[in-house]
């Protein structure tokens, strides 16, 4: 097969995209001759020698063809010369920074019927289409599309240019990847939610619980609680449990206060402290009046902690809101 420019060979991509990835497929045939195209197109001809420093690959779909991509381009995300966009889309975007000069290749799904009229001798559809795609016209392979990408300073190859902590989860992010909540750092993760949980460690949940609608105005309901193995460790209500205890002194005083029964009041501070692990509340007893009671430094800090969660998950949710039904 010819192909567009003498500067690539592509049995000898191929060969080596194969040798990385593992095995030959349609989707190393795709994504080596789609890496072909797109930096003939933007003018890279020598993307692991000295045009390496002016080549950025954006990818839409993490699948068989990215590993040929990564392979003839020497572009990764290591090297953050490669981008993941999770579209689901085989395609690519090749951009060269130093022309700002940029092409989108699309693979074409007719793509996968014309195959078979190449070898229609080849009964697995797979197999005709590795054989076809080699051979094809890039005409019928692609779509190609002369696009404009913005790159912002914080994606750029090089050392971090910035490095600041989670005010929630305390853990640290680089670039720029923070999210400003009003007076709060927070990371993606602990700002959006993320694809982790913790299984040995407490889960905290959220749940928008109403949505209500006064003429023009819309306003919105949210709960927040934290669960341990499936079970409810710590909420609102407990949360006035606790405020209460420390307003008063008394768990008798507290739990009159947030209307629930004296017996439930001891029976919510006992499983909280056995799931916690921590010593929630001092207490004195005193007969029917229920005796005295304190926080104890522990309790102080774990509920202002809480507090400091669910104002930080309030204010998230309400520039969110904001932002979407403005």
């Amino acid at each position: 097969m010819k192909t567009v420019n003498s500067n690539f060979n592509f049995q000898s991509l191929l060969e080596e995209s194969v040798r990385i990835h593992g095995h030959l497929c349609p989707g190393q045939v795709l994504g080596v001759r789609m890496s072909i195209l797109g930096l003939t197109k933007v003018n890279i001809l020598e993307p692991k020698g000295k045009d390496r420093k002016s080549l950025i690959v954006y990818v839409e779909i993490d699948r068989c063809a990215t590993d040929a991509i990564q392979s003839v381009t020497g572009c990764s995300l290591g090297h953050r010369t490669m981008k993941f966009f999770d579209y689901g889309k085989m395609a690519a975007t090749f951009l060269n920074i130093k022309e700002n000069k940029a092409v989108r290749i699309l693979a074409k799904e007719d793509a996968r019927q014309k195959a078979k009229d190449y070898f229609p001798d080849i009964e697995d559809k797979y197999k005709a289409q590795l054989e076809a795609y080699k051979i094809m016209p890039e005409s019928e392979l692609f779509e190609i599309m002369d696009v404009k990408v913005e790159i912002r300073h914080e994606d750029l190859p090089g050392r971090p240019i910035s490095h600041v902590k989670c005010d929630l989860c305390g853990e640290f992010v680089q670039d720029l990847r923070e999210i400003k909540c009003t007076d709060k750092t927070l990371c993606k993760h602990c700002a959006e939610g993320g694809y982790y949980t913790l299984q040995s460690e407490q889960k905290v949940f959220f749940e928008p619980v109403a949505m209500q609608i006064s003429h023009n105005d819309l306003e919105i309901r949210s709960k927040l609680w934290i669960e341990k193995e499936n079970e409810p460790i710590f909420g609102r209500g407990r949360k006035f449990l606790l405020q209460a205890i420390d307003k008063y002194g008394s768990i008798n005083q507290a739990a009159k206060e947030i209307n629930i029964s004296y017996r439930k009041a001891w029976s919510y501070i006992n499983s909280m402290e056995q799931r916690l692990g921590i010593k929630l509340v001092e207490r004195q007893t005193g007969g029917k009046s229920g005796g005295g009671a304190i926080l104890t430094n522990e309790g102080r800090y774990f509920l202002e902690k809480y507090e400091k969660l669910e104002d930080g998950v309030n204010e998230l949710i309400d520039k969110k809101f904001k932002w979407i039904f403005r």
